[in-house]
């Protein structure tokens, strides 16, 4: 059972460095665009890493609540459910305004900063989800 309540985490480790990938890439784009920086931006990888990362923590997040359910017998996860909640709609913006900017790429203002602040606050809450995951791994897994 421990590896199987093993696989959330790990997956779920591997899509958040996707997203903070995705995150470096964005972050090239506003160096060039608003600090009047040389940098390049690769716009395919963005994309691609974006909707990994993104695809992956919100599927990663029906299956925590899955394998919550069937091996845990719904222990008292709070915060951890909670920010879980909160990233649900936050990673569903974020991937269809993505997918707009990337199938109608023209130059654009509101958007893009929109896209790019949603996402930025979806990685913050994955850092709480990291903390409060290794506390949950802890108490319910391990049984520390």
């Amino acid at each position: 059972m421990t590896f199987i309540l093993s696989i959330h985490p790990m997956a779920q480790f591997a899509a958040i460095l996707f997203a903070f990938y995705a995150a470096y890439l964005g972050l090239q784009r506003v160096r060039s665009l608003h600090f009047n920086r040389s940098a390049r931006f690769l716009r395919e990888r963005h994309a691609i890493t974006g909707a990994i990362g993104l695809v992956s923590m919100l599927g990663g997040t029906a299956a925590g609540f899955i394998m919550v359910n069937r091996y845990l017998l719904s222990p008292d996860l709070g915060l951890h459910v909670t920010v879980a909640m909160i990233i649900l709609p936050l990673g569903l913006f974020g991937i269809f305004s993505g997918l707009f900017l990337y199938l109608n790429p023209k130059k654009r203002g509101v958007l893009p900063a929109i896209h790019g602040i949603n996402n930025l606050v979806i990685l913050v809450l994955a850092l709480v989800q990291i903390i409060t995951g290794i506390s949950a791994y802890l108490r319910y897994v391990l049984r520390l």
